[in-house]
């Protein structure tokens, strides 16, 4: 079975950062025709990247201690 995984499986707004399918389509793929997928891989190359979330920084303030 043809498949775009390239066995960096991580999801950012659910869209896999490392063949870029959606959450939806990694589930069903097993599930659909040749073509069903063909149609896929052939779009997943004019999909944007998927954003990763700012990372988390640290108040200045001493007295706060949490991250905003």
């Amino acid at each position: 079975m043809l498949t775009p995984c390239i066995g960096h499986c991580r999801r950012e707004d659910d869209v896999c950062v490392g063949c870029k399918r959606t959450l939806d389509e990694i589930i069903n793929w097993g599930k659909m025709t040749d073509d069903e997928r063909a149609a896929i891989m052939a779009q997943l190359s004019q999909r944007p990247d998927p954003q990763r979330p700012e990372p988390a920084r640290r108040s200045r303030n001493p007295f706060k201690r949490r991250i905003i």
